[in-house]
């Protein structure tokens, strides 16, 4: 299984730099999800903003989330997934960044974005396959 399975037939989320942070976390909070990925007026991936970055970069030092630019308080990107790689491959990312999101791209271009909980998905669909394997081989 690539990178590319894992995200098929999902909605890439993404918001504009000139988003206000307000709107960036009403569309976060709309769809249950912990960051979004940044992109320029080109659709140029610019970083991940997250909710920790609402936490440490907002509400800590009491800026007004409706007037600041998501793209002044995004989290630097310090690290993509290709489509054509593994699921094992991100999850080593993910853990040498300390993140729990990878934006993935497809060549130059952003597609998409994975999470911890889509890895944790493949995970438990593939020990199902497993135990169902072993269970069939044991019956016969």
């Amino acid at each position: 299984m690539l990178i590319r399975d894992v995200i098929r037939n999902r909605e890439p989320y993404s918001m504009k730099a000139s988003a206000s942070v307000q709107e960036a976390a009403e569309f976060m909070a709309s769809r249950n999800i912990g960051a979004v990925c940044v992109l320029n007026e080109e659709g140029k991936l610019l970083g991940v903003f997250s909710e920790r970055d609402v936490l440490n970069r907002v509400v800590v030092p009491r800026r007004d989330a409706r007037l600041v630019p998501v793209g002044e308080v995004t989290s630097e990107l310090r690290a993509v997934i290709r489509c054509d790689e593994t699921p094992h491959q991100a999850l080593e990312r993910m853990e040498l960044i300390g993140s729990r999101h990878l934006p993935v791209v497809d060549g130059d271009r952003w597609v998409g974005m994975l999470s911890m909980r889509d890895l944790l998905r493949v995970e438990i669909g593939e020990q199902g396959d497993e135990i169902k394997l072993l269970h069939e081989y044991i019956q016969h």
